[in-house]
């Protein structure tokens, strides 16, 4: 199982999400004044396919 760290954060416009992939773990920032929540989280998940079957998030706001 991987666990995602999930993260609020101002970022520069034009990048709504950034993530960092560590294997067991990836940390993922989003722009709430860019993109919801729920968008981050399927953008995420099209850029580290491993997480559809194996997410466990853990949110940090």
């Amino acid at each position: 199982m991987t666990d995602v760290q999930m993260e609020r954060a101002e970022l520069d416009g034009g990048i709504p999400v950034m993530y960092r992939d560590y294997g067991h773990r990836v940390r993922m920032a989003y722009d709430p004044a860019q993109i919801d929540e729920a968008a981050a989280i399927a953008l995420l998940c099209v850029r580290v396919p491993r997480l559809v079957n194996s997410l466990e998030l853990i949110r940090r706001h």
